[in-house]
C-alpha cells in the first residue's frame, strides 16, 4: 500500500508545480502586457519590411535582367552607343543586382573598342574591386586589362595582369593562355627569367592543355636568352 501512495505524491507535486509555472506565466502576461504587445508589433513590423524588402529586390533584379537583355542584344549588334546607354541604366539605378557585373563588363568592352583606353581600364578595374568573386567576369577583366597595356606597349603592366589572372584563377580554363601572354609580354620587356619561369609552369601545371605547343616555340625563341 505504500507504493501506491509514493506515486500520488510525486504525481501531486508535479500537478502543483505546473499550476504555479503556469500562474506566473499568467502573471508575468497581465503585468507586462503592454511590453509584450510593443514587441509582437515590433515583430511583425520587421517581418513586413523584410518581405518588402524581399519583394524590391526581386523587382529590382527583374527589370535589371531585362535591360541586360538589350544591352546585350545591342552589343552583339554591334551598337556601342546603345550598349553603353542599357549599360548605364544598369550601374545607375540598379546597381545591387546580378546584372551590374555583366554591365560593368560591357562598358568596358565598348571602351575598349572606342579606343578609349583610360575609360575601359577603370571599368575593368572597378570591376575587379567589385566582382571579384564572379570567376568568369573577373577574369575577364584581368585578362583584358593584360591585352590593353600590351597593346599599349607597357609590357611590364601587361605581364602583372596576366601573370596575377592566373594566380587568382589557376583552374579557370584559360589560364594557360594567361600565362602564355605573361610570357610573351616578359619577352618584351626583355625579362627572360620570368617569361621562362612563367612559360614552364605551363608545361608543367597544364601538359593536356593546347597553349603547350606554343609556350615551347615561346621557349625555344628565348632559350639562349641571358
Amino acid at each position: 500500500m505504500l507504493k501506491p501512495r509514493k506515486r500520488l505524491v510525486k504525481a501531486k507535486l508535479k500537478e502543483d508545480k505546473l499550476v504555479t509555472r503556469t500562474a506566473q506565466v499568467q502573471a508575468f502576461v497581465h503585468e507586462n502586457s503592454s511590453m509584450i504587445t510593443y514587441v509582437l508589433l515590433a515583430v511583425v513590423a520587421l517581418v513586413a519590411i523584410g518581405f518588402a524588402i524581399s519583394l524590391s529586390r526581386a523587382s529590382a533584379e527583374r527589370k535589371a535582367t531585362f535591360v541586360n537583355m538589350q544591352a546585350r542584344d545591342a552589343y552583339g549588334r554591334g551598337d556601342l552607343d546603345e550598349t553603353l546607354t542599357q549599360a548605364n541604366i544598369i550601374l545607375e539605378d540598379y546597381p545591387g543586382t546580378r546584372s551590374a557585373a555583366t554591365a560593368m563588363m560591357l562598358t568596358g568592352r565598348v571602351h575598349e573598342q572606342r579606343g578609349e583606353i583610360p575609360e575601359a581600364i577603370e571599368a575593368f578595374r572597378k570591376l575587379i574591386d567589385k566582382y571579384d568573386r564572379n570567376e568568369y567576369l573577373s577574369f575577364a577583366a584581368y585578362y583584358s586589362l593584360g591585352s590593353i597595356y600590351y597593346g599599349q606597349e607597357e609590357y611590364q603592366e601587361a605581364a602583372r595582369w596576366f601573370s596575377d589572372c592566373a594566380a587568382r584563377f589557376p583552374k579557370h580554363f584559360n589560364t594557360p593562355y594567361s600565362l602564355l601572354e605573361a610570357g610573351r609580354a616578359y619577352k618584351k620587356s626583355r625579362k627572360y627569367d620570368q617569361a621562362k619561369s612563367v612559360l614552364r609552369k605551363i608545361l608543367t601545371d597544364y601538359p593536356k592543355s593546347r597553349a603547350v605547343a606554343k609556350a615551347r616555340e615561346e621557349l625555344e625563341k628565348i632559350e639562349f636568352m641571358p
